[in-house]
């Protein structure tokens, strides 16, 4: 089965992401020029519970912030059902996002596949949830599924469709919402016809990736962008039926925020000016360097004259 007819057919069952039990605004922190939640007309920028997201949130904010607009950050609010119902309740007004990804959770028969596509036709599908985006940028981000080279050579494993394979013997690791996405097990089964044996959730980067190499899992997702792949020479397995679609960085705001021409144009800026290295690098900093993402998002910001 094709990626388009799989997703015509599917339905998505909601589930409650990371973060819930919990107050999901409650970790703030301020940017230059904001001090805990915004006030009238200020601007806060949520994250989700991953380093590449918190680190975008500091570099819209932040941005923002040098432009003299009121910007806050919410780190680690949880996964996209989360959020997503933090920019409806006014609890955040901005939050980075990911083309294909999103369209596909807001509209899973939509048929677009590539990014310029995705991008019109997200403009037109937030706006029904009073939600609109800012320009794309040209970095992305993609899911991808990741094998350690030994594994991979032993198994002969080099794109998805070879995951048929091994699938019914081995363990696939990821984070909980990945479960019942249509680009996670239902759709490995669906259109490559590899349904694993076990689905192991994973919040800790640190613990999925010794647990790959220590083969207690044998298949695991990442962001291409993760310096974790390359630290351990993990194998990107390829997608030939296009399940994941492109993942530009996109803004998510409410609507009222795109009628601040100037915070629209500090974040949009911020877009223009970022790439796929550039963002592996600063996710990087983060993850093995252990720096604060505030810090590297404030760096990065400086040496382009954004902040």
């Amino acid at each position: 089965m094709r990626r388009r007819n799989f997703l015509a057919l599917a339905a998505i069952a909601p589930l409650v992401g990371c973060g819930v039990g919990k107050d999901p605004m409650a970790q703030s922190s301020s940017t230059p020029g904001a001090s805990g939640a915004p006030a009238q007309g200020g601007i806060a920028v949520g994250s989700a519970n991953f380093t590449e997201s918190m680190v975008l949130a500091e570099l819209y904010a932040q941005a923002m912030s040098a432009k003299g607009i009121q910007a806050s950050t919410k780190h680690g609010i949880g996964s996209r059902e989360v959020y997503l119902k933090a920019l409806q309740d006014g609890s955040i007004q901005l939050v980075p996002e990911y083309g294909g990804n999103l369209l596909q959770y807001l509209a899973k028969d939509n048929p677009a596949t590539k990014a310029p596509e995705i991008e019109q036709a997200l403009a037109t599908v937030v706006a029904q949830k009073n939600l609109a985006v800012l320009k794309a940028s040209q970095a992305a981000d993609q899911d991808v599924y990741c094998v350690t080279s030994s594994y991979a050579q032993a198994n002969g494993l080099a794109s998805l469709a070879d995951l048929k394979k091994i699938s019914a013997k081995a363990a696939l690791g990821g984070p909980a919402e990945l479960k019942q996405r249509p680009y996670g097990p239902p759709g490995l089964e669906a259109i490559y016809g590899a349904k694993f044996a076990e689905f192991r959730t994973y919040d800790a980067m640190a613990v999925k990736v010794k647990d790959l190499l220590d083969n207690k899992v044998q298949v695991a997702t990442f962001f291409t962008t993760d310096a974790a792949i390359s630290d351990n020479k993990l194998v990107m397995l390829t997608d030939p039926q296009q399940m994941i679609l492109p993942q530009q960085v996109i803004p998510l705001v409410r609507a009222d925020v795109k009628n601040n021409a100037a915070a629209v144009q500090a974040v949009e800026a911020v877009q223009a000016a970022l790439t796929t290295a550039e963002l592996t690098a600063l996710n990087k900093q983060v993850d093995t360097n252990h720096l604060d993402p505030k810090k590297v998002a404030g760096d990065w910001l400086k040496a382009k004259q954004l902040a």
